[in-house]
C-alpha cells in the first residue's frame, strides 16, 4: 500500500493556486421589492428558487429588458444569485440620486462663509460596500469531463511511464458550495502492441471553499482496475484533486485540473498522476 499512500500525499502537497481577485467598484444600484416577488435562476423558469415578500431589498447586478438580475440573502445557502420581474421592483440608482450642484463661491471668502450641512434623513442613501466577486450560480445538474497527461507508477516499477489521462464526473448540486455524483479516472498506453489501463469508478464529492471563486476540491471512492490485454485485476480506488471553473457563459466553465488517483489489491498497488483540462456545465 506505500504507493497508495504516495498517491494520496502527493494530492495533498499540490502546489495550491487559489488567487481570488478582489475589485473595488463603485455602488451598485439597489433595488426594494414593491410587490410580493419570486426570483428565478434564469428569466421565465417555470419554479422560483425563493419568494421575496414587499420591502425585500436586492442587490442590482445587471438589467435585460423586463428582468433584472439581482443578489439577495437565501436563508439556507446565504448569498445568491436570481431574476425578478423589473415591474415588481423600485429601483434606486446612487448616480442618478439628489445631489448638491451649486456653483461654489469665490476662494476670497472667509472660511465663516462657508458651511457643511449634513443631509436630512430622508437625503441619506444607505452605504453599500464596494461590490466584490458575485457570487457563482451552482444549481441543479452538474457534468465535468477532461482530457491531459497522466504518469503512471507502481510498487514494483522502476521509474514511470507517461500516457494518455482523463475522466469524467456527474451529479446532483447540494449547495453552490458542495457537488455530489459519480466519477471516473483513467490512463492509457500502448505496451509491446497491448493497451494498458488503470481506472477508478467512484461516488464522488466536489467542495467550493468560497462561493466567490471557482477554485475546488474534489475527492473520491469506489472500485479501482488494472488492465493489460484481455487480463484484468479489481480492487480498491481512490481520487484526490483540485482543479479551477474558469466561467466563459452563464453554466459553463473551462477547467484546469490536477488528480491523483490510485488501484490497490493483494496483487497490484498502482498509481497515477494527472493534469489536464476540461469543461463544466453547472
Amino acid at each position: 500500500m506505500s504507493a497508495f499512500r504516495s498517491a494520496i500525499v502527493s494530492t495533498v502537497i499540490a502546489t495550491i493556486f487559489v488567487a481570488v481577485p478582489a475589485f473595488a467598484q463603485a455602488p451598485a444600484p439597489s433595488a426594494v421589492v414593491t410587490s410580493v416577488a419570486p426570483i428565478y435562476l434564469e428569466p421565465g423558469a417555470q419554479t422560483p428558487l425563493r419568494v421575496a415578500k414587499a420591502g425585500t431589498l436586492f442587490k442590482v447586478l445587471q438589467e435585460e429588458e423586463e428582468w433584472v438580475e439581482v443578489e439577495f440573502n437565501d436563508p439556507q445557502f446565504g448569498r445568491r444569485v436570481g431574476w425578478v420581474e423589473k415591474k415588481l421592483l423600485r429601483i434606486s440608482r446612487p448616480e442618478l440620486e439628489p445631489m448638491d450642484l451649486s456653483v461654489k463661491p469665490a476662494a476670497s471668502q472667509t472660511s465663516q462663509s462657508v458651511r457643511t450641512e449634513s443631509p436630512s434623513a430622508s437625503e441619506q442613501i444607505p452605504s453599500q460596500p464596494a461590490q466584490g466577486l458575485r457570487p457563482q450560480v451552482r444549481e441543479g445538474f452538474w457534468f465535468s469531463a477532461g482530457l491531459g497527461y497522466g504518469s503512471f507508477g507502481c510498487q514494483d516499477c522502476f521509474g514511470r511511464d507517461d500516457g494518455l489521462s482523463g475522466g469524467l464526473s456527474f451529479g446532483s448540486v447540494v449547495s453552490d458550495r458542495l457537488l455530489f455524483g459519480i466519477g471516473t479516472t483513467g490512463f492509457a498506453k500502448t505496451v509491446l502492441g497491448e493497451t494498458f489501463t488503470v481506472g477508478t469508478l467512484d461516488a464522488r464529492i466536489r467542495f467550493y471553499p468560497a462561493r466567490t471563486s471557482g477554485f475546488f476540491l474534489n475527492g473520491g471512492l469506489g472500485l479501482g482496475t488494472v488492465s493489460y490485454g484481455s487480463d484484468s485485476e479489481f480492487g480498491v480506488g481512490a481520487m484526490l484533486g483540485l482543479g479551477w471553473d474558469i466561467r466563459v457563459g452563464r453554466n459553463v466553465s473551462l477547467t484546469p485540473f490536477w488528480n491523483g488517483f490510485a488501484m490497490s489489491n493483494s496483487n497490484v498497488d498502482a498509481n497515477v498522476g494527472q493534469i489536464g483540462i476540461g469543461f463544466t456545465i453547472h
